[in-house]
């Protein structure tokens, strides 16, 4: 990046290589400003050309999702194009250029978002690779607003039976919250085992690959990694294994939406407190945890590459659990009392 310097009128100015004629001679071009960060955005932005300088923010964003889509995941990608849609294609803000936005301007823009704090750090992210693609040398100072603690239901034990209960003869449904229950398998986990994944001997599965939605919202099946922590051996309890039993192709054959509606449904008609399919993962984890099983062997079975968010988000206690450990608590203490 180009460097400027202080001139004795107390301005700063940069000088840059512009082009050489066809005599040799060298050109070449100056910019000055009141402070040296502008003269040096300005120069910059000469340097990259003015195709790049006059990009619209739109235009930026658009432009940042189609280069990386290559190497983003398809839910990623899904989820660029949705902000993409929502705030920048036909915004007041994403008419804006580029080589115009300041720290106001963008303070200005997310103070207004009217969503979660999560949505606003979202946006806030995508907004600032695609700005600094094409600007690198932009520094803007935002505050965001603070993330709020996630209010998440953790199911019971005796919650998760009664579920088990209602679900009845829905097998698709069975396997499939036994397997977000107990592995716990994400969703897109979940929907992608094939049949070929599960070892009935060692009576374990396999989590090689997602069922997720692309860019169209069409849903496809996406390979995980090997070097990724989702992809795994989980051992089941052997009366799992036998339910899904042996077969070809994939395991669960309707689609993630479809068997979350009737997981909500179900939970409905049990009269059950509303919880969601990625809270059957909380409570895998919890049980886990309350259980006296290791982060680290959690983290193993439930996919978690580092036990921040596992520890912010999945372990909270079960409340069954935390009643008998409190009413063990008193027990003792009344003893000492008495």
């Amino acid at each position: 990046m180009p460097k400027a310097k202080k001139t004795s009128s107390g301005r700063w100015k940069v000088t840059i290589y512009d082009y050489k004629d066809s005599t040799g001679k060298v050109h070449r071009k100056t910019f000055t400003a009141d402070t040296k960060r502008e003269a040096e955005r300005m120069a910059a932005a000469y340097q990259r050309g003015p195709v790049l300088a006059d990009l619209t923010v739109g235009e930026a964003v658009q432009k940042y999702i189609d280069l990386k889509k290559a190497v983003l995941s398809p839910s990623t990608c899904r989820s660029y194009l949705s902000i993409y849609r929502t705030h920048f294609r036909e915004s007041r803000f994403g008419a804006l250029k580029v080589s115009s936005l300041s720290s106001e301007s963008v303070q200005r823009f997310i103070s207004d978002l009217n969503v979660s704090p999560k949505s606003v750090r979202n946006i806030h992210g995508l907004l600032m690779a695609s700005v600094q693609m094409f600007r690198p040398e932009a520094v803007f100072r935002i505050t965001l607003p603070a993330s709020r603690k996630p209010e998440l239901y953790t199911p019971t034990t005796d919650e998760i039976k009664k579920l088990i209960e209602v679900i009845g003869k829905d097998r698709q449904l069975y396997i499939f919250v036994l397997l977000c229950a107990f592995g716990p398998m994400r969703r897109s986990e979940a929907c992608a085992i094939k049949y070929e994944d599960i070892d009935q001997k060692k009576k374990t599965i396999t989590v090689r690959r997602s069922r997720v939605q692309d860019e169209n919202s069409r849903y496809i099946y996406k390979d995980i990694p090997k070097n990724y922590s989702s992809y795994r051996t989980i051992p089941y309890p052997a009366s799992v294994i036998k339910t899904i039993g042996a077969g070809f192709g994939y395991v669960l054959e309707d689609t993630p939406t479809a068997l979350s509606d009737r997981f909500s449904r179900r939970v409905k008609s049990a009269g059950l407190p509303h919880f969601r399919v990625h809270d059957l993962r909380h409570y895998g984890a919890s049980v886990l945890h309350a259980i006296g099983i290791p982060d680290q062997y959690i983290m193993s079975r439930g996919g978690w590459k580092t036990d921040n968010v596992m520890k912010r988000v999945y372990r909270d206690t079960l409340t069954d659990v935390e009643k008998e450990m409190n009413q063990k608590a008193n027990v003792y203490f009344e003893q000492i009392c008495t």
